[in-house]
Order: C-alpha cells, then structure tokens, then sequence
C-alpha cells in the first residue's frame, strides 16, 4: 500500500483514532504499544480500547473499499 494512501485513510479518522492505531502498530515512527499499555495511557479500560481498535480498523477498511 502506498504510503500517500495510507495518509488518506488516516485523515477520515479522528485525531484519538489515529493516535491508537499509531501506537498499536508502531506506525509513523510511534513506538508500537500493547492494547493494556494504550488504556492506561488514556486512563480507559483495555476492553474498550479492544472495541475502538475493531471499529477503527473496519472503518479504514470500508474506506478502503471505496477507493477501488
């Protein structure tokens, strides 16, 4: 995937939204972090965290979709 693309999709998210997946993948330089070490971060819970990353990532995905 082309970076220019990826830069795409990030910007249908929020600030919060990408700010996760950069952490929880190690994305742009942003060291790579567990869903535990994120919550307490942003002092919410680990299974929440777990919700948000699922819907975050089917909603690049869906705005992947698009793009073809």
């Amino acid at each position: 995937m082309e970076k220019g693309i990826l830069r795409e999709l990030f910007q249908k998210l929020s600030e919060r939204d990408r700010s996760i997946i950069c952490m929880r993948y190690g994305l742009y330089g942003v060291e790579e972090k567990t869903q535990k070490e994120i919550a307490d971060m942003m002092g919410i819970s680990q299974s929440y965290i777990s919700r948000l990353e699922k819907r975050i990532l089917e909603k690049l995905k869906s705005e992947f979709m698009k793009l073809e």
